[in-house]
């Protein structure tokens, strides 16, 4: 008898579950695993052939994909592309903390190609792909099977034994294997611990699998879409040696990027890569684990579409265009620089980029980052990766950035520093990973010291009267850039960063300058390697720590020299006698004053009032949310019920309570407005974790200050991986904010999530991420992607 029973029209052939499938994931159960050949309830059968981009798509892009998508798919499947399905799963897990050798890449369309290839990369079929055998008995159809059979109670907690945490051991179980994993994870059915499937979304599914798992038809271009990609092409290969240098220097930049021409923002996108095969022809992509690998005698820039659904996680979008275009001429063919050699591919060369790109003026390179400095920010932030609590923990959980202005960057304006310091500024990628994290560590501090040392004389030969820095040495986006002003929020193992200064009044803040702004970008995006082993991936942490603290040393030296050493005790508690902290990234502007005139009480927050009041459209408006003095402080052009939500949010920004504690990191909250759904309004309160320091790598829970712990709240959708759906009408906002703050105990607050969450297993779970999904695409449709629900809790 077959685990699955079907309409007569699909008789016993295998029921393809893609929609939900995540291999392997439950812990052990007491409860008795489901009878074998138990069968699903009876399908209305398809009448008609699917396509995959009307019909089957849409399935796995709003069901699937939340879970298979990037490096931390459950077991390596990736659902959000056709190719992506076929490969299948792995039981190689890409993220291992202790894996001693750099693990050979498994990059989707860029390590293999063709299911054959992948099987010999040890994927195996999760669905019957065209070529391969058929079974009745298909892994997907069993795991759909068990998940049927074995429904959670609606609305409810999911049990105990039903583990979430994204370091949990994963058992990717081949088709053999299926026996022995119902019996040790009987609630491992799919989809993996959410509500379930419609029958029509699995009526889909299955018909797609019957009718032979097609994929989509090969997408066309208009004439004016391939005219866009020629121009770009044509311009990234100009052949004089200065354009060549230039086009490496960009590549580098933007090998992470979604691009898109600026007259069509809504896509196709496109990424760059680096192509054995000239523009006019097919793409054969140069794969290398770095951007700045040695790429071999034969290369060509070119655009290739993303074939794969958008993801926010992945999704750092750059805008092509005309404007562009010129604005890269004028920054790097056009400004005075005459170069002599193309850059060679050598670690300790091609690493170093003050090494690699030394002949192109600091200045075009700065103000190239400057110009789209939320992305370069998002690069790092966000983060190749899409998970990483090792790294991410480097920072604090809201802090603001702004920059130093080119005119007073001494790497720009003494072309001669950058020269006499570019072997100090050399990043942990340039040893690859072969070196313990210990030598590199001690290596390192000494270069930063030296380094450091070597900029403050530099400083104190051009301030000689050591008055210090003004306001104005801070970069006002040139009167109009909004990337001026950044706000960057960790969620535990990921971040997220949005323009202008958003939230309270942070505990740190940082300026960038133009080598921390380009050590950030290669020690954490440029040379860093997922597949890497863990002296690698170490190192890159360690080197991170000396690049937050100088950043927050060159803020503190806006502030009078008083306040400087005490204020940043005040984030360093405990961490005080690290070498770091009192001899590498020591304090080096004492002795130097400021231009900058405070009054009497917090300077800090003085200086962030005078960084926000020099220019409201760099500024943006103000902050009414989390920064209302006077409450209630009505948003400029709010409508009446944003009006009456927002009056009732003000009252949970930036206070501490013992309920900020028992919130989520990320929690997205529908305010429904009326019953048509159309003119809800969404919002996000991020919970902002309060430490003692972040300058350990490990042992982050015996430093938090939870009774210092904020919420931020944010007015619509924030970040790639929600905690949790929260929801309410718009006559209960009152009532619910009431109903948060009176938490302060975990009874309480499982009886606010009986009132106003919406948990896992409730029956408007897909309902509600469908609306938010659409209210994302509604309100900024460039960067709208599909949401990350791996991190999506049991509340």
């Amino acid at each position: 008898m077959h685990v699955l029973s079907l309409v007569p029209r699909l008789g016993s052939v295998a029921f393809a579950l893609i929609a939900a499938v995540t291999l392997g994931c439950a812990r052990e159960s007491t409860t008795p695993p489901a009878p074998r050949g138990e069968a699903l309830p009876m399908l209305e059968s398809l009448d008609r052939p699917v396509d995959f981009e009307r019909d089957v798509k849409p399935v796995l892009d709003n069901r699937c994909v939340v879970c298979h998508a990037c490096y931390d798919a459950p077991c390596q499947l990736l659902l959000s592309s056709h190719e992506g399905a076929l490969r299948g799963a792995a039981q190689e897990p890409v993220y291992d903390s202790s894996r001693l050798r750099a693990k050979p890449p498994t990059r989707l369309f860029v390590d293999a190609h063709g299911v054959q290839a992948w099987r010999e990369r040890d994927f195996f079929s999760v669905l019957d792909a065209p070529g391969e055998a058929r079974s009745s008995d298909a892994l997907l159809l069993r795991m759909l099977a068990l998940g049927r059979a074995r429904p959670f109670a609606e609305g409810k907690r999911l049990p105990d034994s039903v583990s979430l945490d994204i370091n949990r051991t994963l058992t990717c179980a081949k088709g053999d294997e299926f026996e022995s994993y119902t019996r040790e994870h009987p609630l491992g059915g799919m989809p993996y611990g959410v509500a379930p499937l419609s029958e029509p979304e699995l009526a889909t599914l299955a018909a797609w699998l019957v009718q032979g798992a097609k994929g989509p038809k090969p997408a066309t271009q208009s004439a004016a879409l391939e005219a866009s990609v020629r121009a770009w092409e044509t311009f990234l290969n100009g052949e004089s040696l200065k354009q060549r240098i230039t086009s490496r220097y960009l590549y580098e930049h933007w090998f992470m990027a979604s691009l898109y021409f600026d007259d069509q923002p809504v896509g196709p996108f496109f990424r760059i890569v680096r192509s054995r095969s000239a523009p006019g022809q097919p793409i054969d992509e140069i794969a290398t684990v770095r951007p700045y690998d040695d790429p071999g005698p034969t290369l060509y820039y070119r655009l290739e579409p993303i074939e794969s659904t958008i993801v926010h996680k992945t999704h750092m979008v750059y805008a092509l265009g005309p404007k562009r275009l010129a604005r890269l001429q004028d920054l790097f063919i056009s400004s005075r620089w005459q170069p002599t050699a193309l850059p060679g591919y050598s670690a300790e060369v091609a690493s170093n980029p003050f090494v690699a790109f030394e002949e192109i003026p600091a200045r075009s390179r700065y103000q190239y980052m400057l110009d789209d400095a939320q992305y370069f920010v998002m690069t790092f932030i966000r983060g190749p990766v899409c998970r990483g609590q090792v790294a991410v923990d480097v920072i604090e959980d809201q802090f603001f950035v702004s920059f130093l202005d080119p005119d007073h960057d001494l790497s720009v304006i003494d072309p001669k520093f950058l020269a006499r310091t570019k072997s100090l500024l050399a990043l942990p990628a340039e040893h690859g990973g072969v070196l313990l994290p210990g030598d590199l560590y001690l290596s390192y501090a000494r270069d930063q010291h030296r380094y450091l040392d070597a900029r403050e004389q530099a400083y104190d030969a051009i301030d000689p009267e050591r008055r210090g820095p003004a306001l104005d040495w801070i970069w006002d986006g040139d009167g109009h850039n909004t990337n001026a002003l950044l706000t960057v929020f960790r969620n535990f193992d990921n971040a997220t960063v949005v323009r202008g200064f958003v939230g309270g009044l942070p505990k740190t803040a940082w300026v960038i300058d133009y080598p921390i702004f380009e050590r950030l970008y290669y020690d954490l995006v440029a040379g860093f390697d997922v597949f890497g082993n863990v002296a690698h991936q170490v190192s890159t942490r360690l080197y991170m720590d000396h690049l937050r603290m100088q950043s927050e040393n060159l803020f503190l030296g806006f502030l009078p020299e008083p306040d400087r050493k005490p204020i940043r005790a005040s984030w360093y508690v405990g961490a005080t006698h690290q070498i770091d902290y009192f001899f590498v990234n020591q304090m080096r502007s004492l002795g130097h004053a400021t231009q900058i005139q405070f009054g009497p009480g917090d300077v800090k927050a003085q200086l962030i009032e005078q960084i926000l009041a020099r220019d409201a459209a760099v500024a943006g408006p103000p902050d009414t949310l989390n920064r209302c003095a006077k409450p209630p402080c009505l948003r400029a052009g709010a409508t009446p019920a944003e009006r009456q939500a927002e009056t009732a949010l003000q009252r949970l920004a930036s206070v501490k309570g013992a309920w900020v504690a028992k919130l989520p990191e990320v929690s997205l909250l529908r305010v429904r407005v009326d019953e048509s759904g159309s003119n809800d309004l969404a919002y996000s309160l991020i919970h902002n974790d309060a430490h003692e320091n972040v300058a350990f790598m490990f042992g982050e829970d015996e430093r938090r200050l939870p009774a210092d712990d904020t919420v931020t709240v944010y007015r619509g959708q924030f970040g790639s991986y929600p905690n949790f759906f929260l929801a309410v009408e718009l006559a209960r906002t009152a009532e619910f904010v009431d109903a948060l703050r009176a938490v302060s105990t975990p009874a309480q607050f499982e009886a606010f999530v009986d009132a106003y969450g919406v948990r896992r297993t409730d029956a408007d779970f897909w309902a509600t991420s469908d609306w938010l999904r659409e209210d994302l695409r509604r309100s900024d449709p460039i960067e709208a992607g599909i949401y990350d629900f791996g991190r999506f809790g049991n509340f």
